[in-house]
């Protein structure tokens, strides 16, 4: 038996699909974002050995003075180190990993 199913109240997941969608073109566009809420606490210590974004770059072997720095690291260096401090096997795929995360939760919340 089919029967006609719709319903009324999805403003807000209308309005939250909106909101992920646009925050995917920015991502996409490469929109600078803070590092600490992009690379969230949450997801520091899921998926690194470290608790915060900040404590990654800080006990780098570079000595960075500010989390932008990372970009002008040659990928090679930057995969090592996150090969060998987080679950993932290069920088890129930790950003990707982040970027879901970050969508996936508006969505949730």
């Amino acid at each position: 038996m089919d029967f006609d199913l719709r319903v009324s109240e999805l403003d807000p997941l209308h309005g939250r699909l909106e909101a992920a969608l646009e925050r995917v073109f920015e991502l996409q566009a490469g929109t600078r974002v803070d590092s600490n809420d992009f690379f969230s606490e949450e997801f520091m210590r899921s998926h690194t050995q470290f608790d915060s974004f900040h404590a990654f770059y800080r006990e780098s072997s570079w000595n960075l003075e500010e989390p932008s720095a990372m970009d002008e690291l040659p990928n090679e260096s930057l995969d090592s180190y996150v090969v060998e401090t987080t679950e993932f096997t290069t920088w890129e795929e930790m950003k990707t990993v982040a970027a879901e995360e970050e969508i996936l939760d508006q969505l949730i919340s």
